[in-house]
């Protein structure tokens, strides 16, 4: 009796399972949760302005060593240009979540399998990311003083820049690694791949691009922080295609020892 009950409340857990996956019910509530995770590490460290501080000059000196140094030349070629300056400013806050949300949509619908593997690379990735902005808090060029960057965001765009600024979700202090340049990687690539077209492909090569001048020419990140955010988001996705291979032998273990999940998966 009891070995009966507990195949017939897998059973029914398997296929509610399976309906709310048809309509991404349970994706939703797990990314949603994953993010507010994401963001709240992220916050739990904008009270060490000072350590910041410490850390972007020595980015600063950094770059000057390597002879990268670049930040200030490449934001002067859009300070005297106002349609340069909004657009830099629209990629860089309409181009981060919103399209993120509006591309796993997509491809949660139309190419499931390469969904799962995309959302794992960004959650794992992301889960990187909180690890360094937790140990090492690092201030934005904007922030950074007597070295003369401007705040685009602040300047010209006071709708993105206080959306942006809101408290609870933003550590401006945690510029490293840049994930608006790792994450418009990830999905730059998704899209040429699953794309696999013409147009596709090229959109997909000029998203990262179009990000990695948004992020510097509007005073939020150094050009190493794109460096860093591209070693990160890529570590994600070595990490998500290992979760991928490792899959099979996960369900197989759960097939053989939870009671009527063989059985379920089966009927269904």
């Amino acid at each position: 009796m009891y070995a009966r009950s507990t195949h017939k409340t897998v059973r029914t857990t398997y296929r509610i399972w399976r309906v709310t996956g048809k309509y991404g019910l349970h994706e939703l509530v797990l990314v949603v949760l994953a993010f507010l995770v994401y963001f709240s590490i992220r916050a739990a460290v904008v009270s060490r302005a000072g350590d910041a501080l410490v850390n972007a000059y020595d980015v600063i000196a950094f770059e000057k060593a390597l002879g990268i140094y670049w930040e200030h030349q490449m934001q002067a070629w859009i300070l005297d240009h106002y349609l340069a300056i909004r657009a830099m400013n629209w990629i860089y806050f309409w181009g981060h979540m919103p399209v993120i949300a509006a591309f796993a949509v997509w491809l949660y619908f139309s190419r499931r399998r390469t969904y799962v593997l995309m959302r794992n690379a960004f959650l794992l990735s992301g889960a990187l990311a909180v690890v360094v902005y937790a140990t090492y808090p690092l201030a934005p060029p904007r922030l950074v003083p007597f070295e003369g960057f401007v705040d685009t965001m602040a300047i010209f765009d006071r709708v993105g820049y206080q959306m942006q600024e809101t408290e609870w979700f933003v550590n401006p202090y945690a510029a490293m690694p840049s994930m608006h340049f790792g994450w418009a990687m990830l999905l730059g690539g998704a899209v040429a791949w699953v794309g696999r077209r013409l147009i596709l492909t090229v959109l997909g090569i000029a998203w990262p691009i179009a990000m990695f001048f948004s992020i510097v020419l509007t005073g939020n990140h150094f050009i190493v922080d794109a460096v860093a955010g591209g070693i990160v988001a890529f570590a994600g996705l070595g990490l998500a295609l290992g979760l991928e291979r490792a899959r099979p032998h996960v369900v197989a273990w759960m097939r053989a020892r939870i009671p009527g999940l063989e059985h379920a998966m089966v009927r269904d």
